[in-house]
């Protein structure tokens, strides 16, 4: 199966969990009967696992962390984006494109010692298993010759961030140096081939002026713009978050934002917890629309977890607290896995089995 064939069949699970039970309750209403509503499947845009795995010796076999298999299984998990996670300081030269394949081998090891984990690209989705999907963290490396990125979104990489927490020649960071340039010519003509080759540019890392050098390359391509990790600026005053602005971009284009439970991007502390999350939330659904917020956690990214989101277990509390203050089951699921799900089956106009972002 293709992975937009992949995507469909995992929409299709989380459609008929979305559905289950009759009659379906009204807004903030609890199931009809007081009956418990089945599990909110989740799909998570940004997992660390990789770099725990390959920078930091952890055991491939998901036994700690906050992505443990036993976390995933109770947090109700069907769908999870690996990074191939480029650290600025790989080398004292910089990454390489040779890194990218070494990083993705030991994804692949991970998978094959975790048998919660579906193989990627799998041929089929499988109730119980949780589906593997790749991204590429800063893509700085791919400077030196862009034409390589075409073989690792051929092994499935179907989102890219042109630089992490430095400057690259592709583009400059959000926690870079000040610079005097967005993406620089190079890095549009990467943008370009990475939405010609049908994967998507992730904007969590860019800078502002990144950002908006994007905005009409994504457009051109009708391409969805995504942040795969990170907030409300509004909320929290951190480059990493997204301003108004972006959002509103993000909710035009058709994309998703994902919802980082990092606390000093939840509320600009070293602590949070569910109740700034939920402040998160409302914001991000209030300027962009329901459709285009998702979950990316960036669990096991060196991060400090929000309290009460202490690792992949605690998803379906965050579904109950939504529950409980009035939002409806549908507009849930949409958060947690659809809206994820239609950006990660995104293919350019004409690409076989491809579609167009809403």
């Amino acid at each position: 199966m293709s992975a937009g064939g992949r995507v469909r069949a995992l929409l299709a699970v989380t459609c008929a969990a979305s559905t289950l039970g009759a009659p379906r309750p009204t807004r903030g209403d609890p199931p009809a009967g007081g009956g418990r509503e089945p599990p909110v499947h989740v799909v998570d845009l940004h997992v660390d696992v990789p770099w725990q795995v390959h920078f930091k010796g952890r055991d491939p076999r998901l036994g700690e962390g906050h992505a443990r298999s036993a976390t995933l299984v109770a947090g109700h998990y069907l769908g999870i984006v690996l990074p191939i996670y480029l650290p600025d300081r790989a080398r004292p030269e910089g990454p390489q494109i040779e890194d990218a394949s070494a990083v993705l081998a030991t994804i692949e090891a991970i998978i094959a010692a975790s048998p919660v984990l579906l193989p990627l690209g799998a041929a089929r989705a499988e109730p119980g298993k949780i589906s593997t999907f790749l991204s590429i963290e800063g893509a700085g490396a791919f400077a030196e010759d862009i034409a390589q990125i075409d073989r690792f979104i051929a092994r499935g990489v179907r989102l890219i961030s042109p630089n992490h927490a430095k400057n690259t020649r592709l583009s400059s960071s959000a926690t870079g140096e000040p610079a005097a340039f967005g993406l620089t010519e190079l890095g549009k003509r990467f943008c370009e081939r990475v939405y010609a080759q049908g994967a998507l540019i992730d904007v969590s890392h860019i800078s502002d002026a990144a950002f908006a050098d994007l905005v009409p390359i994504a457009a051109a391509h009708g391409a969805p713009i995504v942040a795969t990790h990170s907030n409300a600026r509004a909320v929290a005053n951190r480059p990493r978050n997204l301003t108004d602005e972006q959002l509103r971009l993000i909710g035009r284009s058709g994309g998703v934002a994902g919802l980082n439970f990092h606390a000093p991007f939840v509320n600009g502390k070293n602590e949070a917890d569910l109740d700034d999350v939920l402040a998160q939330v409302d914001h991000m659904v209030r300027v962009a629309g329901v459709d285009h917020v998702a979950i990316g956690s960036d669990f096991d990214g060196g991060i400090i977890p929000t309290k009460g989101l202490d690792d992949a277990s605690a998803l379906p509390a965050l579904a109950a607290r939504l529950r409980q203050r009035g939002m409806s089951r549908e507009d849930v699921v949409k958060i947690f896995s659809q809206n994820a799900l239609r950006i990660l089956g995104w293919r350019p106009a004409g690409a076989r089995g491809g579609q167009q972002p809403r």
